[in-house]
């Protein structure tokens, strides 16, 4: 094998070698000041990389990279998406972003229209841009808060419990028993009050049946029903519908 075919041979393997976690670690810390542009776009500043500029940096740390960019997807507003996909070894990461104006807004060109083919190509440029922050880490910290100097990520990590000693346990023990306990006497209270509810209203039911008896005139399938209700002791929502329904028979009888 030729000296020629070997170089390249190791440098297939070196960029196979290649992880995510190296190319961000070097590629994240490098600061892009002297290579920002910035303008204010009403309230807002934006800043950026010309891509020219990104793709010379990212040259620079990895000659053999690769990008391309996908179709353009048209949309039937008149607006239109591109996408970029830069690679570096085996690691790649791909990009989607709407064909915008200056103002950084989406194109909306109406229907039957599209953005031109000038457009089109700025959008796949800023893509190739933000594919490359994405990946490599380089200018990212512009999408963050439009600083050009990297700034480390703060992740707070929750520390570990401590196990609990015998004492504690035996007192959380103790709580969850009693908060079992106060549990236990709210559902009871609740069902000795649906229970004097239920007794209450059925002595209404009562009352009513009787009075439809005395006065006649009420058809006996809708007495019946009512004798049933008193019978079995519910339920509740029956025993209202029941004492309703004979109101309104009184009412009319």
């Amino acid at each position: 094998m030729s000296k020629k075919s070997d170089k390249q041979a190791m440098e297939i393997m070196a960029a196979a070698s290649i992880t995510h976690s190296e190319i961000w670690k070097k590629m994240s810390t490098i600061d892009v000041t002297e290579y920002t542009k910035s303008r204010a776009i009403g309230k807002r500043t934006l800043s950026w990389i010309p891509w020219s500029d990104c793709l010379a940096i990212l040259q620079a740390h990895y000659p053999d990279f690769e990008y391309e960019f996908s179709p353009v997807q048209l949309y039937p507003d008149g607006s239109a998406e591109v996408g970029c996909t830069v690679s570096i070894g085996a690691i790649s990461r791909t990009v989607d972003l709407p064909v915008m104006d200056n103002r950084f807004d989406a194109i909306v060109a109406g229907p039957d229209s599209s953005p031109s083919s000038r457009d089109i190509n700025d959008g796949r440029w800023r893509a190739f841009v933000k594919c490359v922050a994405v990946l490599t880490g380089l200018g990212f910290q512009l999408y963050r808060d439009g600083k050009s100097v990297p700034t480390p990520v703060r992740i707070k990590h929750v520390k570990a419990s401590k196990p609990l000693t015998t004492a504690q346990k035996k007192k959380q023990t103790e709580t969850e028993a009693k908060l079992k306990k106060a549990e236990q006497k709210a559902v009871e209270r609740l069902v000795l009050k649906a229970d004097k509810i239920l007794a209450e209203r059925l002595k209404v039911l009562e009352g009513l049946l009787s009075a439809c008896e005395e006065h006649g005139g009420v058809d006996e399938k809708v007495l019946n029903l009512g004798r049933g209700l008193i019978k079995t002791g519910g339920p509740l929502d029956r025993v209202e519908k029941g004492i309703k329904h004979l109101e309104g028979v009184i009412g009319r009888v």
